[in-house]
């Protein structure tokens, strides 16, 4: 491997590659937690069965931290601080043009192959119309009532493009910390206009404040662009918008005993500590960073699929759960290299000097 240019602190970014070291393993470990979650957790009790690993975890760590859903909302939310961070660094530096260009490239070429392989494995239970295809493909089916969802998992996505939207808009401010104001504002006004015509807009703002987030760590202690002051401000507001979206709109998740917020302040705190640690460059890192967003996606069809089928042959899940997530990176390391870097080789051909 090449030698790296020494990281500067925070950030552990290698300047030869203009890559956040630290980001390679939030992105792994949020990956691989929402496949323990969805493949060791809820297919297994959905089929009446229990993998003694996960019950062990349950028990011992996140049950005494006040973790919910087996890790899998702390997968997500470290997903969410991960993308304000990173989207936040690429609006500081794109125009508005490249920004626009490559979000789309690097978001909607996969869901639209994780969308027809969902079909191809007959998951949905009829026939879909093109309509509905489209809908899907284009996320804009988490906005519609009625919602038909032909890709489960891709309930994030839709939060991530509306969050890109929002900070694509004021575009012409992208050197100033404070558009993070824009994005609370948006959150907070469209949570307390909520109703028939914003529900499901509502539902997705009141997740945006940990993207904000992610947001406030890159300009306050990446940048260093924010005093103290408006650093511990801005991620107050945060904090605040996500309660009120919370006591609003899922006030399921707001008690302490299944609590949304706890584990987006864990995340949070992972999220800061390893922004200050120089960490190594390992190769498998990078990879599985790479892959995760393909492995996201191909493990709620593939592993998912795969996994039924082992336990319907009563096959123990000490083996059926490994080969389900084996067989998931697989057919992330494919649609990676036969998608994913294709289009993100066109995107960075279309957005070359613009």
């Amino acid at each position: 491997m090449v030698a790296a240019k020494e990281s500067p602190e925070p950030g552990n970014r290698p300047e030869s590659e203009g890559r956040y070291v630290f980001l390679d393993y939030l992105r792994t470990v949020a990956a691989w937690l929402v496949v323990w979650d969805h493949l060791a957790n809820i297919l297994p009790e959905g089929q009446g069965r229990h993998f003694i690993p996960a019950q062990w975890v349950r028990d011992n760590i996140t049950g005494p931290l006040g973790i919910i859903q087996d890790f899998g909302w702390f997968g997500v939310a470290l997903f969410f601080l991960i993308s304000g961070f990173i989207i936040s660094d690429r609006a500081a530096v794109e125009s508005p043009y490249k920004f626009v260009v490559r979000r789309v490239l690097r978001i909607y070429p996969m869901v639209a192959v994780a969308v027809f392989l969902s079909m191809a494995l007959g998951i949905p239970a009829a026939r879909p119309s093109v309509g509905t295809v489209l809908l899907n493909i284009s996320l804009l089916n988490y906005l519609i009532v009625p919602q038909v969802v032909l890709l489960g998992v891709a309930w994030t996505l839709i939060i991530e493009v509306v969050f890109y939207a929002i900070t694509a808009l004021p575009q012409f401010m992208r050197g100033s910390p404070h558009r993070i104001a824009v994005n609370l504002v948006f959150s907070a006004l469209v949570i307390w206009k909520r109703g028939p015509d914003f529900a499901l807009l509502a539902t997705v703002a009141s997740y945006l404040p940990v993207l904000v987030m992610g947001q406030i760590v890159y300009w306050w202690l990446e940048k260093k662009r924010l005093s103290w002051i408006w650093g511990f401000a801005y991620l107050g507001a945060a904090c605040g918008v996500f309660l009120y979206g919370l006591r609003a709109i899922l006030p399921g998740f707001l008690p302490v005993t299944n609590s949304y917020f706890i584990s987006v302040a864990y995340a949070f705190l992972l999220f800061i500590a390893l922004m200050h640690i120089k960490l190594p460059q390992w190769r498998i890192v990078r990879f599985l960073s790479d892959t995760s967003y393909s492995v996201y996606l191909m493990h709620g069809l593939v592993g998912w699929q795969l996994l039924i089928v082992l336990m319907q042959h009563h096959l123990p899940l000490t083996f059926a759960i490994p080969l389900s997530a084996g067989v998931s990176l697989a057919a992330a390391c494919l649609t990676f290299w036969l998608v994913e870097k294709p289009t993100q080789r066109l995107a960075r051909i279309l957005t070359r000097n613009r």
